[in-house]
Order: structure tokens, then sequence, then C-alpha cells
């Protein structure tokens, strides 16, 4: 999907992120689990130069359905809402996500109608979203500092720093999503 080794860098980072609240997932369920196993595996299948290009959108597709998976998780909620946030931020990403269209003919002037142009545009399906991915990223880190701050100093045990520290590293992660 990226030609640039620091996408891949971060790309690997976001992967890691991701599996960072699994580390000391003693206070979660297994729907965040599988909700963090999601997207390392996501991340991961990025970084495969030969990944067919429609496979991000079914990636993003997956992440949004776990989020609502992962809101099922009532015991553990200080990780639960973190997880879903994650979630259908990084999916709306994939679903946005950089595209390359074919090339045009040497013979071809421009693309014809109904054609999108070669190189580098966001949306899966051709459509142009501008700065979307941007503001997806921003709200994202918003809320996830937010979430962070708001849960009082007595509650932020390992579960909710180690939650916050693998959303800053997944936001980081998909930073390349956004450019």
């Amino acid at each position: 999907m990226f030609d640039i080794p620091v996408a891949y860098a971060a790309m690997f980072v976001g992967a890691v992120g991701a599996l960072v609240p699994m580390w000391r997932a003693h206070g979660t369920d297994c729907r965040v689990r599988i909700g963090h196993g999601a997207m390392a595996v996501s991340m991961i299948a990025m970084m495969i130069p030969a990944v067919p290009t429609g496979i991000h959108l079914l990636g993003g597709a997956v992440l949004i359905a776990l989020a609502v998976f992962v809101t099922g998780e009532t015991m553990h909620r200080r990780t639960a809402i973190p997880c879903a946030i994650d979630l259908t931020a990084m999916g709306v990403l994939l679903l946005l996500a950089p595209t390359s269209a074919p090339a045009p003919a040497a013979s071809a002037p421009g693309p014809g109608p109904g054609q999108a142009p070669s190189g580098h545009h966001h949306g899966g399906a051709g459509i142009s979203t501008g700065w979307l991915p941007l503001v997806v990223l921003v709200c994202w880190a918003l809320l996830t500092l937010h979430l962070f701050r708001s849960t009082p100093r007595r509650e932020r045990r390992s579960g909710v720093k180690t939650a916050a520290a693998g959303s800053a590293l997944m936001i980081l992660g998909m930073a390349p999503m956004a450019v």
C-alpha cells in the first residue's frame, strides 16, 4: 500500500500499539482482546505489498463491526470503551485509505468519464475525501486524551494507562493513512 520505509515503520509501531493492551489483559474481556488482535492483524496486513487493494475496505468494515461487538462488554468499561473508539477510528480510516488507480494508457490524454486519475487519492471507492482522514485522526487523538484525563487518578490503574499508550501508538501507526 505504501512504498515509504517510514510509513512501514509507523504501521509496525501501530501494530505493536494494538497489542500493548493485550500484554496486561488481566482486566479485560475476551471481546476487547479480539478487537485488539483484529487491529494488529489489519495493521500488519497494510504492510504486506501483495495484498489486493480492496482488502482494506473489508478490514475497515470488520473493525467497525467489532467496535459494536466490543461495546457489549459490561464488566470492564474502562478498557472496552477506548477499544471501541480505536476500532471505529481505525475502521473509518481504512475505509478512507489511500488507493492507487491504474495508470492510463500512454496514448490516452487523461482519464475518461467515470475513471479516476492515476496516483494517490483518498477514498476506497475513488472518492476524494480531502481533509477527512486527518480530521478523523485528530478526533481520535482528542477522544483518547479526554478518556484518559477524565478517569480519576485513583482509577488509572495499568489497564487505563496501557489502553491510552496503545491508542497513542495506533494513532501514530495510522498517521500515514491520513497523509
